[in-house]
């Protein structure tokens, strides 16, 4: 199985990187792999013709974690990208199958993955900290905002998300999250604009920021969506089943993983993703 992501014909974006569903049908080793690590995790019913795993897929591109070379490639369900889907790391030459399965919260790891590959399948979830009972030296933000959460970033401004969200008595609800971004939608805009208030939050930087939405209609939508064949996880700002705007969060965090030649290149992803 060979694999060039800047191959000369790269019509699709992934150069001579096959698709993860068209070599599942071509290729019955891989097929076997693929289907074996599945079947001893205890997980049936996602691969081939009448799987859940039945909408957009992306090419197996190389990666290199630690000293290892692996191929790494997702499918999601049909309609459903960005909270039921399936990635893969893929070794050909040893048969070495790692993946990572998510189901609207719920995942499971699979196959030989070790800490580094899971990091790698799971960049797209954000971690969470179990929640404990805070010490007796942490101090709470002067504005009252729950400590260590979001809700403590700040603007260019200084005024912190628990403050443009209204307190306890928030008129805010996250819409989607990845490792490093968390988008935020508020209710209650401060310019009086019916459909709300578009935020993105930065984790790195405990920073916020707004987002022009494109539309002010209460009849305007906000989802999770997905770009790039299901690669990416967006949120999609839309009416009457018209998309408006896209922010494609999930792009925006794997910027943050890879760097050089392995940084993911944003004319490709809009080679393949003609609303952009």
């Amino acid at each position: 199985m060979s694999c060039n992501p800047d191959a000369g014909d790269n019509d699709n974006g992934y150069g001579s990187c096959p698709f993860l569903g068209s070599i599942y049908d071509a290729d019955p080793v891989f097929r076997k792999d693929l289907d074996d690590a599945l079947k001893s995790a205890g997980l049936t019913g996602l691969t081939g013709k009448q799987g859940s795993m039945n909408g957009p897929d992306s090419g197996l591109i190389p990666v290199d974690i630690g000293d290892e070379k692996w191929l790494l490639g997702s499918v999601c369900e049909q309609g459903n990208c960005g909270d039921h889907y399936l990635k893969i790391l893929y070794i050909p030459s040893e048969h070495v199958v790692a993946g990572f399965y998510y189901n609207g919260g719920e995942e499971k790891m699979f196959g030989d993955a070790g800490d580094a590959e899971a990091r790698i399948l799971r960049r797209d979830v954000p971690d969470v900290a179990p929640v404990q009972q805070a010490p007796a030296v942490t101090t709470t933000p002067a504005d009252g905002a729950p400590a260590n959460t979001i809700w403590t970033f700040k603007d260019n401004g200084g005024k912190s998300l628990w403050q443009v969200c209204g307190a306890q008595n928030s008129s805010c609800t996250i819409i989607a999250s990845t490792k490093y971004y968390v988008a935020v939608l508020n209710r209650k805009s401060a310019t009086g604009c019916a459909f709300g208030d578009f935020y993105v939050a930065a984790r790195d930087t405990a920073s916020w920021r707004q987002y022009d939405t494109g539309t002010c209609s209460p009849d305007a939508y906000i989802r999770k969506g997905s770009i790039s064949n299901g690669q990416y996880l967006s949120v999609d700002i839309g009416i009457n089943g018209v998309l408006v705007k896209q922010f494609p969060i999930g792009y925006w965090s794997m910027q943050k993983e890879f760097s050089g030649k392995k940084r993911p290149s944003w004319s490709k992803v809009k080679e393949k993703n003609q609303q952009h």
